[in-house]
């Protein structure tokens, strides 16, 4: 997934592997997040593959950078596999779902400070989403202004926040019930 993660990003515009993580930490990172390890090893692997090229970027004295541009071939695979529909449930993993499911036999009130420690988190992540505004920055809008338009662009990404709230807001429903639900064990 992280493969067309960078593919998608790199098709608005040619970034480093810095500005990658930074991209992805301010948007994907809320429903896939990657580390920058993986990011470089993933960019490899594709420039070996053919789906992105790199040049050195030496013009600051101090830093040298390795800056990462879609190639047409990376393009064709970005759009290869938007084309294809996903047709089953992806999987889904939640810790505190396996905690809850086995403690049964825990403390009850170690059980409610776990959970009202995930509700206090899971207000958090609610305000933070609260505060984004998905808007293409002007820079955006002048990068590959011949093939992306942002502004359409920015609806997709509004789609993905609201999901992120819609779900934020669901699990605190959740929690709160669970919550009453033990309070009367």
């Amino acid at each position: 997934m992280l493969k067309y993660i960078l593919l998608g990003f790199l098709n608005y515009r040619s970034m480093t592997g810095y500005d990658l993580k930074r991209f992805i930490d301010g948007s994907t990172a809320h429903f896939w997040h990657a580390y920058h390890s993986q990011i470089y090893t993933t960019l490899r692997k594709m420039e070996q593959d053919g789906l992105v090229t790199s040049v050195i970027d030496d013009s600051d004295e101090k830093l040298e950078r390795r800056i990462y541009e879609i190639t047409e071939q990376g393009e064709s695979k970005l759009k290869q596999w938007l084309g294809k529909s996903l047709t089953e449930l992806p999987p889904s993993k939640d810790s505190l779902l396996v905690r809850l499911f086995f403690s049964g036999s825990r403390n009850r009130s170690d059980v409610l400070n776990e959970l009202r420690f995930q509700r206090q988190l899971h207000q958090q992540q609610l305000e933070l989403y609260q505060q984004i505004k998905p808007e293409p920055s002007p820079s955006e809008s002048q990068a590959n202004s011949d093939s992306v338009d942002f502004n359409r662009e920015a609806k997709f990404w509004r789609m993905t926040l609201e999901n992120g709230l819609a779900y934020e807001q669901m699990y605190l429903k959740w929690l709160d019930e669970t919550i009453a639900k033990i309070e009367s064990l």
